[in-house]
């Protein structure tokens, strides 16, 4: 089965998307910041990272910016608050796969993910 590292600084965020996802078979990896979360790419191996977009100190920008800089191939997608367009449109420049608005549903996020690993663009 896929494994997907998950970084979410909100434990409660964490919970759901880990039961959502652990109930539909995934094994996971889940880190509370974007720095361990990096670390765990090298260590875990995941076939897919899901991470929040604003975090203290790694956030999702800085950590699409550095997968890209050291040739991360692992596809990420980024769960977020922040509707706007320019926000969506700068994650994708980024190299997002996906962008998710929070509050997060079961039938999106699982659809996020089997399209992410199908292989799809956003």
């Amino acid at each position: 089965m896929k494994k997907i590292l998950i970084i979410d600084d909100s434990s409660f965020q964490r919970k759901i998307i880990s039961s959502i996802l652990q109930e539909a078979g995934y094994t996971l990896v889940v880190t509370d910041n974007g720095r361990d979360g990096f670390a765990a790419i090298e260590k875990e191996r995941p076939d897919l990272v899901i991470t929040d977009l604003l975090m203290p100190e790694f956030d999702g920008f800085y950590f699409l910016e550095q997968a890209k800089a050291h040739g991360i191939p692992v596809p990420v997608l980024i769960l977020t608050s922040d509707i706007q367009d320019t926000t969506r449109a700068k994650c994708l420049s980024l190299g997002a796969a996906r962008v998710i608005n929070k509050p997060v549903k079961k039938e999106v996020l699982l659809a996020a993910v089997a399209s992410v690993f199908a292989g799809e663009q956003a």
